[in-house]
């Protein structure tokens, strides 16, 4: 077990419920090519993390064989607006992502996801305080939109 894998144990503890479902893989894009993730299991995070999920993916290169990505659900049912809403707050962090990926592929939603990669050096709680500002941000924003209609 590596340094980053012991520090999810010890910061979630037994609060991981895996889920147990197929999932398409994850793609980046890396100077201008798209590299594919393959993603090996999804944990939902319960307690005190509500809305967050802890992906498995494995490396497109050797090193490291695994990568582990934290992410927070943004909205459960991703649309064009609630992306544009949300994309220029990403933008202020560089480490942060957005992604639409269906959580739950049997419900046929697509939910909107930001995600940030867990290094090794860097503690999770760091990780999970980013996400839940961006989160709280979000939906600041959407019920601004929400009053002016």
């Amino acid at each position: 077990m590596n340094r980053l894998e012991q520090l999810l144990k010890d910061e979630f503890k037994n609060n991981l419920q895996k889920l147990k479902n197929k999932y398409p893989p994850i793609s980046e894009q890396i100077n201008g090519q798209y590299k594919i993730l393959k993603i090996k299991k999804i944990y939902k995070i319960d307690e005190e993390y509500k809305h967050f999920f802890l992906i498995k993916t494995r490396n497109y290169l050797k090193k490291p064989k695994l990568r582990y990505l934290l992410a927070i659900d943004l909205a459960s049912q991703s649309s064009d607006l609630l992306v544009s809403l949300v994309n220029d707050l990403i933008k202020i962090d560089h480490r942060l992502k957005l992604i639409q990926f269906s959580i739950y592929p049997k419900s046929n939603r697509v939910n909107l996801l930001a995600f940030k990669e867990l290094e090794s050096d860097e503690p999770v709680s760091n990780a999970t305080e980013i996400l839940k500002k961006l989160r709280k941000d979000f939906r600041k924003r959407l019920a601004n939109l929400k009053n002016l209609i």
